[in-house]
């Protein structure tokens, strides 16, 4: 690994960059299909959202102290979203609030669990402001999916500040290729993204010889989510897999997510790899079994179920 994370003596444990949506989420039996209707079959409910702002909540309600760098409209969405933000927790210093509409998106989950979203970005890319100093206050700093001049922004100021860095780019981003996107993989010290992102990033469909090219690659610890499938890990001398626990999903909004989480979360409190990914494994777990994307419960109710 390029570096330690460093010890806690920085006013935040971790900050991250990236979206900040306003989600309304629709639960129905089965997606729609064109010239075919589909109830709603419970009241539509809103909250939260967005990858970046969805991994500072779900620290928060881990323990650990959380910023968020994303931008908000001047909309009530925009107000909405900033104070839940803070009833979670989290640090908003770092939110822009800019001229026009906030980023929202319409989530359909079926019976499955599974989801399907529509999403308008709104100002979530716009003129987005990285605050060096705000970035260098934390001991961590997580990226997900934004514009590329923010990620390759964030990460050099990351850098500079001797802070260690993860990266979940998300299906938009990881469709760039890892060549694009070579400036921001060269400082992170833990790439954490699904199969799907893996084969966009690589090219390649064996997703274990895709994450190792990438880890030697890129000095990386490169970690595969795997949803009802085994994590994948390569690099920093570590190659295994780890198996998900197993539970019956009611909403599967935000699981990533919850795992990028519980995976920085023991990161910073000194766990090793495989204990890291252990505890990821179950904080995503307990995300599935409730509905909405930043409803992770207490750490005590996610150690008492899994035992972690």
């Amino acid at each position: 690994m390029k570096g330690k994370i460093p010890e806690k003596r920085r006013a935040l444990d971790l900050v991250t960059v990236g979206h900040l949506i306003y989600d309304s989420r629709c639960y129905v039996e089965n997606f729609p299909s064109p010239d075919k209707t589909v109830l709603i079959e419970s009241p539509i409910r809103t909250s939260g959202g967005g990858s970046a702002a969805n991994v500072a909540v779900d620290a928060c309600i881990l323990g650990k102290t959380a910023g968020l760098i994303a931008n908000v409209g001047t909309d009530r969405h925009g107000a909405f979203l900033i104070h839940e933000l803070k009833r979670f927790g989290v640090d908003t210093k770092g939110v822009n609030t800019v001229k026009g509409e906030s980023g929202s998106a319409i989530i359909l989950i079926d019976h499955q669990a599974e989801v399907e979203v529509i999403e308008s970005i709104g100002v979530t890319e716009g003129s987005e402001k990285v605050d060096a100093k705000y970035i260098a206050s934390a001991r961590h700093l997580h990226m997900a999916g934004t514009s590329l001049q923010i990620l390759e922004k964030a990460s050099a100021a990351a850098e500079k500040a001797h802070c260690t860095i993860s990266f979940d780019p998300g299906r938009s981003k990881s469709k760039l290729g890892a060549d694009k996107l070579s400036r921001v993989l060269k400082r992170c010290h833990f790439l954490i993204v699904n199969r799907k992102e893996l084969m966009l990033l690589t090219g390649e469909h064996d997703t274990k010889k895709g994450a190792s090219v990438l880890a030697h690659k890129f000095g990386l610890t490169c970690v595969i989510k795997g949803g009802r499938h085994p994590v994948i890990v390569e690099g920093d001398g570590e190659s295994f897999e780890m198996a998900p626990f197993e539970v019956k999903p009611v909403d599967t909004i935000g699981a990533g997510d919850a795992f990028c989480a519980g995976f920085v979360v023991a990161m910073l409190e000194g766990n090793n790899l495989r204990e890291s990914v252990k505890f990821a494994n179950a904080v995503a777990a307990a995300k599935v079994l409730f509905p909405g994307a930043q409803s992770l419960p207490s750490r005590k109710w996610i150690a008492k179920k899994f035992k972690v």
